[in-house]
């Protein structure tokens, strides 16, 4: 039998990005509790600020019937004389089991040892909540806890009460009032602006009603398609375009219980500013929405209240508070924008200030830290692009002044997009001012690369620097830690170097860019570097496998190739490709074939064709002959010429021996088919297929 189950924990306000972090992760650790104990439902969770509630409409009332098996000793052991001993007789009554007269038996670890099957007796769930409540809140993981008066349990935040509603019976939690020191009451709370009293909720009908009566949304999903809404209504009323930031969004959700989107304006002097530091401080610091118009920033805002507004003045009052909020912040920021103006941006005047500006401990100051770069970057211009290394030159040596700034000192989030709008105010060309802007992208999974290849360059001197440096301290990401982001520093190196076709060798280029940081194994950097790569291209490339990217590298490792990044992605596309379009699993069969005949031999002897047999030999060659002479414009034409030795490879299977008693021609039809390996070697190894 089942009924409607419904728990909420009532706490104090939750702090927005914790909760969000946790919250894909909470059903399915309450639902891990359920199977551990048998228990099989649908469970829907809510929250809101104050608030989490899970609600089973189907929750069994008794577990399941079930059995357990039990082997006992070995019977050598366990009997004696053909009657239970007391080794034997223990095995029942540890198991709350009669000594049998008769006992089962069974087989395991190849020895007949005593046997016993036990049903497990239905039980009533409700006494079984309290435990659960108490396991599922201690497996939440918000990051930080806090402790608070007398309480024992550690959590996120305070908790009021834990309401449980289960058909008409009351639900004893006293494991949980011992930790928490809270009420069980089969009540709830309204939405703070209509009182703080409880409100009885005898039943789950009750609650859902007290709640809409109560201006609560327990749905997230319906509180986001309300602000959604809401705002897209003022779009069409003041004929905006708002940028509805997911992140932003997504907050806005977790701090309301019941959202009311709002349109404020501030004064057009404002829009002098860069609209970064406009938006920046409305989204980071204030929570609102920036809005647009022909595709300006636009001087109005979107506020979204936690309050339910029925009169035009209560919508007047938030508004007109919220607009004095953002007057102060943006006449703080003008005034930060126009003193950083006043201010020299040139190296000399700042490299004092920079040396006083610790990076890492044991790897200087950012002065320091600009001149690795600069060194990196003389490496890389001469190399992708000798035309730009003034230009190079001059952006390194510019792109770090911003952190000096009075702005980016008050919204960090602007370091480098600062830079590039100083550098463009004092005179630089725009492409060193894009490219100081750009020093930092791509900055996340989905973020923009820079736009030019002077700005790729100077992003790369920046990130290929924290790397070495890093990695030089030991300092290396391990499991789930990468508290210097050196995985998404070598992502937007990998995606950099893809992008703008760079032929970095993740061997070599490293080995020559390590030579000025202390000495390591740059044997782990490039590793390091694959690994990320491989997560790159499985997320990027349609019909990827790991065998497909072991192979190609395995290919490379085995043909002393250079471990180009572009080459390798190259390879790993082709031959996802053509794997997907031909007759994949002969083709690998033949070739694997070839590949473990001549995996024990030197593969340089080539074939001396008066040494042939059969027409199959002679076909063989001249095929691998003109395979070899053809120029390829990729590596897909590549393998669809490799995939054509596959008929005369079988011809030749069909007809020779390889293993001829004539070790001269045995030799001979090796090296062949050694030939035949180093040419598919080009692409990849095909045993890792």
């Amino acid at each position: 039998m089942n009924q409607a189950l419904l728990i909420e924990i009532l706490l104090e306000e939750l702090p927005a990005k914790p909760l969000l972090q946790e919250f894909p992760r909470m059903l399915d650790k309450w639902q891990a509790l359920l199977n551990a104990r048998g228990l099989s439902t649908v469970t829907e969770l809510g929250y809101t600020p104050t608030r989490l509630v899970l609600h089973a409409p189907s929750f069994p009332t008794h577990t399941p019937p079930s059995t357990e098996e039990h082997f006992g000793p070995p019977l050598a052991v366990g009997i004696t004389n053909n009657t239970l001993n007391a080794i034997g007789q223990k095995f029942y009554t540890k198991l709350d089991l009669e000594v049998p007269s008769v006992w089962q038996t069974a087989m395991k670890n190849n020895k007949e040892v005593l046997y016993a099957c036990v049903q497990t007796k239905i039980q009533p769930t409700a006494p079984l909540l309290d435990a659960l409540i108490l396991n599922f809140l201690q497996t939440l993981n918000f990051g930080k806890s806090m402790a608070w008066g007398e309480v024992k349990a550690r959590f996120i935040r305070p908790v009021h009460n834990i309401c449980v509603l289960f058909g008409e019976q009351k639900v004893p939690l006293p494991s949980c009032q011992e930790a928490f020191l809270c009420t069980t009451k089969r009540a709830t709370k309204l939405h703070f602006s209509m009182g703080f009293g409880w409100h009885k909720t005898p039943n789950i009908e009750t609650y859902f009603d007290t709640l809409k009566r109560g201006k609560v949304l327990l749905d997230p999903k319906a509180r986001e398609a309300k602000i959604l809404n809401e705002i897209h209504a003022l779009e069409q009323e003041h004929g905006l375009k708002v940028r509805i930031d997911e992140d932003l969004l997504a907050e806005v959700v977790a701090i309301t219980s019941y959202p009311t989107a709002l349109y404020g304006q501030f004064d057009p002097a404002f829009l002098s500013l860069p609209p970064e530091i406009t938006t920046t401080s409305m989204q980071e610091h204030q929570r609102y929405f920036a809005a647009f118009k022909n595709g300006a920033l636009h001087a109005g805002f979107i506020v979204v209240s936690n309050t339910p507004l029925e009169h035009p003045a209560d919508f007047k009052n938030i508004v007109g508070g919220n607009e004095k909020v953002l007057k102060a912040r943006l006449s703080d920021a003008m005034f930060f924008y126009q003193n950083d103006l006043k201010n020299p941006f040139e190296p000399a005047h700042a490299k004092n200030a920079l040396g006083q500006i610790a990076f890492v401990q044991g790897l200087g100051s950012l002065a320091d830290k600009v001149q690795r770069e600069q060194q990196i970057g003389q490496a890389l211009v001469q190399k992708y692009a000798p035309h730009l290394q003034d230009d190079l030159t001059q952006a390194l040596s510019l792109s770090k002044l911003d952190l000096l700034s009075e702005v980016v000192y008050e919204f960090p989030e602007l370091q480098g997009i600062m830079g590039g709008y100083y550098a463009k105010a004092k005179g630089y060309k725009e492409s060193i001012s894009t490219a100081i802007k750009e020093q930092y992208l791509p900055n996340s999974e989905n973020a923009p690369l820079p736009s030019s290849l002077l700005g790729a360059l100077v992003s790369l001197s920046h990130k290929l620097d924290s790397l070495l440096a890093l990695f030089s301290m030991n300092k290396i990401p391990t499991g789930s830690k990468d508290p210097f982001a050196l995985r998404r520093a070598c992502n937007a190196i990998l995606r950099i170097c893809l992008h703008f076709n760079l032929s970095f060798d993740l061997q070599k280029d490293f080995e020559k860019l390590a030579k000025n940081y202390q000495s390591f194994d740059t044997a782990l950097l490039k590793d390091f570097a694959l690994e990320r790569l491989s997560h790159i291209l499985e997320s990027s490339l349609q019909g990827y496998t790991p065998n497909i990217y072991k192979a190609v590298l395995a290919g490379i490792a085995q043909s002393q190739e250079a471990c180009e990044v572009c080459q390798i992605a190259k390879k790993v596309q082709a031959l996802a490709t053509f794997l997907q379009t031909t007759q994949t699993r002969e083709f690998v069969a033949v070739f694997k074939r070839v590949a473990n005949i001549t995996q024990d031999d030197k593969l340089d002897t080539a074939p001396d064709p008066k040494l042939f047999t059969h027409k199959s030999e002679h076909s063989l060659y001249n095929a691998y002959n003109t395979l070899k002479a053809t120029p390829f414009k990729n590596y897909l034409e590549q393998l669809h010429a490799l995939f054509a030795l596959k008929e005369p490879l079988e011809a030749f299977f069909d007809h020779v021996l390889v293993n001829d008693p004539n070790l001269a021609v045995q030799n001979n039809r090796k090296g062949l088919l050694g030939l035949i390996y180093c040419a598919f070697l080009d692409v990849a190894e095909a045993k890792e297929l």
